[in-house]
This record gives C-alpha cells, structure tokens and sequence, in this order.
C-alpha cells in the first residue's frame, strides 16, 4: 500500500466531514483493511493489499472484498461534496485473479450527477497495472445539509 496519508485538513469542511465518517468505517477500514488514498471533485482512489484473509477456497482474492473494494472507493467519489449519497445499484465484472500479496487501487470516477441520483466508475488494478475487475454504480442523493 502507498504509505501516502490521506489529508482530509486541506479539503473544504463539508467534504472533510463527509471523508472523515468514510474513513472512520469500521468494517471496510479495519477489517477489510481498505484504505482509502485520494479524493477530488468526483474522483476517489483506494487500495487494499491482499492477504490470506481475503483469499476464497481456491486460493484467489475473494469476490466480495474486490467488490468491497470497488464499492469504497465509489462512495468516496459520490461523497465529495456536502450532499450524502448512498449506493443504488452495482455491477461488477471480475476480469483477472488477485493472489496473497496483490496490492489492489481502485480508482473511481463519477461521470453523470444529477439533483437526485449519480452515476460512476471504477477500475481496479494490480501493482502491475492489469486490470482485475471493472464496476459502475449508481448513488441516491439522500440529502442536502
């Protein structure tokens, strides 16, 4: 993983209040160990090292911490301003396995937005820069603060 730290101080407050209850998730952050790297206007980027935890009966990256993966780093680039949206619908296409040790990045791009809904990408690749899986999702807008 990057040993960059992630500088939510220089971000304006709405969006720093918004990645900072990201960041504090429990369940993606510390159990998963997905980090999240980056942030800008509609651009996330995070990374997980796979380790055996997250390995499946056959010995590859399990599909539900790529899709956890994948799913983070959307919210992050849906959650950019003072709006809070959550996810609608996610598809993802698994292209290529992640074996113990695979440094993952996830990088997300929302592409259309809406008053009400959202709509991005996300492509996840190894340290090599072979893609390992692609996603698109869309987001709610639940609310205007």
């Amino acid at each position: 993983m990057s040993d960059q730290k992630l500088d939510l101080e220089s971000l304006p407050e709405a969006q720093r209040k918004q990645l900072e209850r990201m960041t504090a998730d429990k369940f993606i952050c510390d159990l998963i160990g997905i980090r999240l790297t980056s942030v800008g206007n509609g651009s996330a980027t995070a990374e997980l090292t796979v380790t055996p935890m997250h390995l499946n009966g056959v010995d590859i990256c399990q599909g539900g911490a790529l899709f956890s993966l994948a799913d983070y780093a959307l919210a992050a680039a849906f959650n950019y301003t003072d709006e809070s949206v959550v996810s609608l619908d996610v598809s993802i296409s698994y292209c290529k396995p992640a074996k113990s040790g695979t440094r993952l990045v996830a990088e997300a791009k929302e592409t259309v937005r809406t008053r009400s809904t959202t709509v991005g990408e996300v492509v996840v690749k190894d340290q090599d820069g072979r893609i390992i899986c692609l996603a698109r999702g869309r987001g709610f807008v639940i609310q205007t603060r």
